[in-house]
């Protein structure tokens, strides 16, 4: 699903960087580039693996701080500079 999602935002996100890492193409998994909401420009580009790393990271400090999850998971549902649902 992540390989047809890239290949679908190609023309979109051509030139473009993750917002995330900062690259084009991803260091690691040479992943291309999706695009998740109505944002322009470099907001709203990121690597699938980039957002599947900021997940973990979220869930990981959540579970370490004994945080609740729910209020945590907003972001993950809005974008929120252009408040477009993913």
């Amino acid at each position: 699903l992540a390989a047809m999602t890239v290949e679908a935002c190609a023309e979109d996100t051509k030139g473009q960087t993750c917002y995330i890492c900062t690259e084009a193409v991803h260091w690691k998994t040479k992943e291309g580039l999706v695009r998740g909401c109505a944002c322009r420009g470099t907001a709203g580009v990121a690597h699938v693996s980039c957002l599947a790393e900021q997940v973990r990271i979220l869930c990981d400090e959540a579970a370490e701080n004994h945080l609740d999850m729910s209020p945590r998971w907003v972001r993950w549902h809005t974008c929120s500079l252009c408040e477009q649902s993913y």
